[in-house]
């Protein structure tokens, strides 16, 4: 639909390939909106061409990338104070 309707620069935070494919491309942990929004800018404006090029890395086009996400969810941090458990410290 992008194309059909000639929009030459869009770029959806809401798309997860696009997110993925950022994470990989510029190995990138986490993408956050502010993030995003420098991305945006960065590739305004063919933001619709550089998504197409998104998606195909986010779906494997380009060997040797990888996906920077954490495994199994958002990575544990250490805390502060050094305890380990609940609130208990077990």
């Amino acid at each position: 639909m992008t194309f059909s309707m000639q929009r030459p620069d869009i770029m959806s935070y809401g798309d997860l390939a696009i997110q993925r494919g950022l994470r990989m491309l510029h190995h990138h942990r986490r993408i956050t909106p502010e993030l995003f929004a420098k991305y945006r800018r960065r590739y305004s404006p063919h933001g619709s061409v550089a998504s197409l090029y998104l998606w195909e890395i986010a779906g494997g086009a380009v060997a040797g990338l990888r996906d920077w996400a954490p495994k199994g969810g958002e990575a544990k941090r250490p805390r502060p104070d050094g305890a380990k458990g609940g609130p208990r410290g077990d």
